[in-house]
């Protein structure tokens, strides 16, 4: 029996040559300026760690190991929650490909066993993509860390 899975599709277009994007993906204190990570060992096998700030109160914690790291071009890690696990091993992959003057990020986070939990992954994902391309282009305000 072969079980349906989900998967979050995005792409972003950023001002920036690729080296400029990959660097704000591959060291815990330039990937903390946009995102909340709080470890990031930037290898194959290495952990990576995010905790966001509730809405509600309280926090988030979202972890998992990266399985792909490729300057400048690739960087893939697994994703669960401690809290609240996804039932599923689902995995995050960034790809960043030269487009003239810019980069074009395409993130891909394949692994979702429902809809709704895609659904909620897709709108997380657009906000944080959003504040990469604001960072790396200098229209960002650092204060933001909510889900």
């Amino acid at each position: 029996m072969t079980t349906k899975t989900f998967a979050v599709e995005r792409a972003i277009r950023i001002r920036a040559r690729r080296e400029e994007v990959f660097a704000l993906l591959s060291s815990r204190e330039d990937f903390a300026t946009w995102m909340p990570v709080t470890i990031l060992e930037p290898r194959v096998g290495g952990n990576v760690e995010f905790r966001f700030d509730r809405e509600t109160g309280g926090e988030i914690v979202a972890f998992g190991e990266i399985t792909a790291y490729d300057a400048p071009s690739r960087i893939s890690f697994t994703w669960d929650f401690k809290d609240d696990p996804l039932d599923a091993r689902t995995e995050v992959t960034i790809d960043l490909t030269p487009d003239g003057d810019a980069t074009v990020v395409r993130l891909t986070h394949i692994g979702f066993i429902d809809d709704e939990e895609a659904a909620k992954h897709a709108q997380g994902w657009e906000h944080w993509l959003g504040r990469l391309k604001a960072r790396r282009e200098g229209d960002y305000h650092a204060d933001d860390r909510s889900v």
